[in-house]
């Protein structure tokens, strides 16, 4: 099998292991709050506390995997997901909980961009990459469908929250021993770099924060990113719950909320191919931003759960392929592990603010209405902040001839 494909393969499962140890949370929410006496805001807050590295070290991780190579820093960052999900698996207090959420955070965090740079570096020309960054991206909410629709099944029938956390442990075993066996990852990577005329440099972490504030039109795709993640966390925290709450069982209930992401298992590669062929991603956004606020609006104010929740799924599956296809086309090969890096600050200060702010307001209100009002806000506003996307790209010519 050909090295880069190899690296897709790694890179999926990579993205998959990711999506599960983030999502473990959400199918054991309903009986952490029942046993453990959890508010929904603490619930809120084991989700994102996940993220909370990402805001500090995505850039950083980017310039170690640089330096010392993709493959060492991924072994290490599947060692640390381990490590923090058996102290989740072990905890027996919310402190304990909370540290293990946090330190499994950290090696989420490199391990993830180490995943996504593989593949914007690893496919040479467009089409390629599209293709590429479409199958990785449906690797996420794999992970999250596989979590929602076995795991709370796992807790209830042998009535113990902590096996889905070990499961989730194993899996991320399973990927680093294929990474620790996979010795060309690294030479895949590597000889698109050579191409490039890259070299290494000794890491210097003050420099790799230096001059963010310069990536004007990426930080406004960052701000998308930040809104849908906002969303997107935040609906498959509490949906489980949601749905348990209008009268549907646990299984029912986690199927249903694993919906919000199905759509990126089959939508993301088909959308990879139709995006590579048309351009103009920003259209995507902006289209999908507005059926989203619409959706969710929906979802609290009729009975039709099932057919709205499958499109949410859909129309959500533009939004992780859209970014990440955007960024190399706005940067130069050699600022693409930067730019990379913004969107996972981006990412991650989504998944720790809208979790926290959706629980909270669910204290407040002890109402999912309100909840998902606000769920349709974060929606609307990727909507807006795409057109501003579209504004930008029209005042800069040179951008956009990567569309034509």
């Amino acid at each position: 099998m050909n090295n880069f494909y190899k690296t897709l393969t790694i890179a999926f499962l990579s993205a998959f292991v990711f999506g599960l140890v983030m999502q473990s949370i959400p199918p054991i929410l309903p009986i952490l709050i029942e046993e453990m006496g959890l508010s929904h805001t603490q619930g809120g807050a084991l989700m994102s506390l996940f993220a909370l590295p990402g805001i500090f070290f995505s850039i950083p991780g980017g310039v170690l995997a640089d330096f010392y190579g993709p493959r060492k820093i991924g072994i290490y960052s599947l060692l640390i997901m381990f490590a923090g999900m058996l102290i989740v698996a072990t905890g027996t207090s919310y402190t304990t909980l909370a540290l293990g959420r946090f330190i499994a955070g950290i090696g989420g965090t490199t391990i993830i961009i180490i995943a996504a740079q593989s593949i914007s570096g690893g496919f040479e020309g467009n089409k390629s990459r599209g293709i590429g960054l479409g199958i990785f991206n449906a690797g996420v909410p794999a992970g999250v469908i596989f979590s929602l629709n076995v795991f709370n099944r796992l807790a209830v029938a042998w009535d113990n929250w902590q096996l889905p956390v070990l499961v989730s442990a194993f899996f991320c075993l399973v990927v680093l021993l294929l990474l620790w066996r996979y010795r060309e990852f690294e030479s895949a990577i590597n000889s698109s770099e050579e191409k490039a005329g890259f070299h290494k440099e000794r890491p210097d972490y003050l420099e790799s924060f230096r001059n963010l504030g310069s990536y004007g039109i990426v930080w406004i795709v960052g701000l998308i990113w930040f809104l849908f993640m906002c969303a997107r966390t935040a609906s498959l925290t509490f949906g489980p719950d949601f749905f348990i709450t209008v009268g549907y069982g646990y299984a029912y209930a986690g199927f249903l909320a694993s919906l919000f992401t199905l759509g990126s298992l089959y939508v993301s590669p088909i959308a990879g191919y139709i995006i590579d062929k048309t351009g103009r991603t920003e259209l995507y956004l902006i289209a999908g931003g507005a059926i989203l606020t619409l959706l969710h609006v929906l979802l609290v104010t009729s009975p039709w759960h099932f057919p709205i929740a499958f499109i949410i799924g859909v129309a959500g599956a533009l939004f992780p392929f859209s970014v990440f296809y955007l960024i190399p086309l706005l940067l130069p090969q050699e600022k693409l592990g930067k730019g990379l890096g913004v969107l996972r600050i981006c990412e991650n200060a989504g998944i720790l603010i809208g979790p926290f702010f959706v629980g909270l307001v669910y204290d407040l209100t002890i109402s999912y209405f309100y909840c998902f009002m606000l769920i349709a806000a974060f929606y609307l506003g990727t909507a807006a902040s795409s057109v501003a996307l579209k504004f930008s790209l029209k005042k800069t010519p040179s951008l956009e001839k990567n569309y034509e």
